[in-house]
């Protein structure tokens, strides 16, 4: 049986450190490994058992535990509500995103805020790392940088931890540009698409932000636009990287507020 078809009816999803995390469900016996050892043996070898490896995985993507819920785009979407075309859009393009992996580009999810960015970005790299056994990391743009930060208290090295998003197929960058920008930040960010760019591998972005030629979500602010907030050569590139996906409605989060 593969990793794809049984991974989720055997596992729980628990919170750990403010990060969600699975494991197996008690009594759930692995269909591939013996005694849920995370092995297989054969006759002259031994190889790693695809649901464990897929696991791991999971656990090492740094999706947050708010997040757990979004566990894929198909099957439980953590109550997904359909509403605006736009943001049916945004799912139906998720969906495929991951049917065609890695031959689709992938998303650019731009829009105010509350209307489903994070949760798609974590649909996806859930379904990635547990479904496809992809390995993925979840990282939200303010603490890219505040790492980046405190590694200069600790003396440790700036290109180690950039040069390390390298070894994920698929990285999400949450909130892009809810940072200041300085000059700094700017090019820290360079760095890091054009490592990616080069390599050809996947980036995911989210952004609250508009850019100039926007159809569907309009700003006028200079500090609201991605061409001036990360400048022209970031957003050239991840234009040739992604596919810009335009979100517009109402605020998920205030649906049940009353006045």
């Amino acid at each position: 049986m593969s990793a794809s078809n049984s991974i989720f009816s055997g596992i729980d999803f628990f919170s750990s450190n403010d990060l969600s995390r699975v494991k197996f469900k008690d009594g759930f016996v692995c269909p591939n490994c013996d005694n849920n050892s995370g092995f297989i043996y054969h006759d002259d070898s031994v190889s790693i058992c695809p649901i464990k490896t897929s696991i791991s995985l999971y656990n090492s993507a740094n999706i947050p535990a708010r997040f757990s819920k979004c566990r894929n785009t198909t099957l439980d979407n953590g109550s997904w509500e359909i509403r605006e075309r736009s943001i049916q859009d945004a799912l139906e393009y998720s969906v495929k995103y991951i049917k065609e992996y890695p031959s689709l580009t992938p998303p650019f999810f731009i829009g105010s805020p509350g209307l489903g960015k994070t949760h798609l970005s974590v649909s996806i790299i859930s379904q990635l790392t547990l479904s496809l056994g992809v390995k993925c990391l979840f990282k939200q743009f303010r603490d890219l940088i505040a790492d980046i930060k405190d590694l200069y208290i600790k003396n440790d090295s700036e290109k180690d931890y950039i040069d390390n998003f390298s070894n994920y197929k698929v990285l999400v960058i949450d909130d892009l540009g809810s940072t200041r920008m300085s000059e700094w930040e700017t090019s820290i960010l360079d760095t890091i698409i054009a490592t990616r760019y080069n390599a050809n591998l996947h980036t995911i972005f989210s952004s609250n932000l508009s850019f100039l030629g926007s159809k569907t979500y309009k700003q006028t602010k200079e500090d609201m636009i991605l061409d001036y907030k990360i400048g022209e050569r970031n957003l050239s590139r991840i234009f040739e990287m992604c596919q810009m996906i335009e979100l517009k409605g109402d605020d998920y989060r205030k649906k049940n507020f009353k006045k």
